[in-house]
């Protein structure tokens, strides 16, 4: 065989001899066609650099003074069953080969040795280590992208395309409070609330049905109830044929941004004092209504009487009790649909959509009837109210005024009263 002609295989082999020339020789040819090659004299030397460099491939003579080549071996596989062992001898004595075939020797090559014998020997166990190689790269990359899910900062799920889970990592149950054993098998629909409008659920099926990537904010339910926001990708996972198998859904927990931006929605559109509307709120519906057909609209004025007395003689902070009991009053007399508003200091104003006037007066006759509650009396009784309804857009205004003018002729009059009292 010419040296050209060889072929490289990246791999270690422990060559054991102990005739000098037969080892001179082979070792020259193996030093061409591994990358790294060990040399011993005898088994016991052998099976000293195994232990110590742990070689792909073992090409062993039997016999051997001190330790035999089967003697060497038998202690290699006790150390790895798996070891690649190539066994050269000038015998063809059965009792040999069963003990070899025993051994599970993995090419058997007899002596004189026939190159080309010898370097097919060589092949097929190279062959086995560089598969056994590539196998273990992949456990292992296999199981670092499953350490990497497992212990991601998302929320991982997949599911068959009919939707039934088949996988969660840990976020899935840190967030939602399920444990694998109660949402495997069973349908993503356990996380539903009530907060995704339909049409939502519609798009995002849609979507990954035909094979595209879906991208949202949804609101989920945890196990014990509680509202949690996510934003989620959901893309479809397919086989070899290009078929959709299944989706995988990866998601972030975004509720304190979610609840961040709601409580500066809440500070932008209500009164910090009583929770009620504030003024910029009222505003926009205001004008919004000016363009509506939710008619008629009533509006009613309310002011509270003596504030200043009250802040002037005994501290803002009465002052301020008198303005949320004044609010807590009228909160109780009107629908939770009604736009209650605080629109200044004192003042108070009440949008009452698609309501007449008669059903307004109805909620007035509520406001006075709390003067004799033991505890919104008091402040039910200082408040001057002004009403009108707008049956037209173009009333709305003048309605406004007209409350604001008799809520005021209220007040006169009921200074007047006090006055002669």
């Amino acid at each position: 065989m010419q040296e050209d002609t060889l072929k490289h295989y990246d791999i270690s082999l422990l060559y054991v001899e102990d005739e000098r020339i037969t080892r001179e020789q082979i070792s020259r040819i193996l030093q061409r066609i591994v990358t790294e090659l060990y040399i011993a004299e005898d088994g016991n030397q052998g099976l000293e650099i195994y232990k110590e460099k742990r070689p792909d491939i073992i090409m062993t003579d039997i016999m051997m003074p001190i330790l035999n080549g089967l003697e060497m071996s038998r202690e290699i596989r006790a150390i790895d069953r798996d070891s690649q062992i190539i066994m050269l001898t000038a015998y063809s004595d059965t009792e040999y080969l069963l003990e070899c075939i025993s051994l599970g020797i993995n090419q058997y090559v007899q002596k004189p040795v026939d190159f080309s014998q010898l370097t097919s020997a060589i092949e097929s166990c190279s062959d086995y280590i560089l598969l056994k190689r590539k196998l273990q790269q992949q456990e292992a990359r296999i199981k670092m992208l499953s350490q990497a899910v497992e212990q991601a900062p998302a929320l991982i799920m997949i599911t068959t395309q009919s939707g039934a889970i088949q996988y969660i990592n840990n976020m899935f149950s840190r967030m939602t409070g399920y444990l694998p054993s109660e949402v495997l098998g069973r349908n993503p629909k356990i996380l539903k609330s009530d907060l995704n409008p339909p049409e939502l659920y519609k798009e995002l099926w849609e979507t990954i049905l035909c094979g595209e990537e879906w991208k949202g904010e949804l609101a989920n339910k945890r196990k014990d109830g509680s509202i949690y926001w996510e934003v989620v990708k959901i893309c479809p996972l397919r086989d070899a044929d290009n078929n959709i198998t299944g989706f995988l859904k990866v998601s972030q927990d975004i509720t304190d941004r979610k609840q961040y931006e709601e409580s500066l929605q809440y500070i932008g559109t209500h009164d910090p004092l009583t929770g009620l509307f504030n003024r910029a709120y009222f505003d926009a519906e205001f004008k919004r209504l000016e363009s509506s057909r939710d008619y008629p609209v009533s509006i009613v004025m309310a002011d509270i009487d003596g504030l200043k007395v009250v802040n002037d003689s005994r501290g803002h902070d009465e002052g301020d009790n008198l303005i949320k009991g004044s609010a807590e009053v009228l909160l109780s007399a009107f629908r939770a649909g009604d736009i209650v508003a605080r629109i200044g200091g004192d003042e108070f104003a009440i949008l009452l959509i698609r309501t007449d006037n008669d059903a307004v007066k109805e909620a007035i006759k509520r406001i006075r009837g709390y003067e004799n509650d033991h505890h919104l009396g008091i402040f039910a009784k200082l408040l001057s109210l002004g009403v009108s309804t707008a049956n037209r857009p173009e009333e709305l205004l003048e309605s406004m005024k007209e409350a604001d003018r008799l809520m005021y002729k209220e007040k006169a009059e009921r200074k007047q009263q006090k006055l002669c009292i």
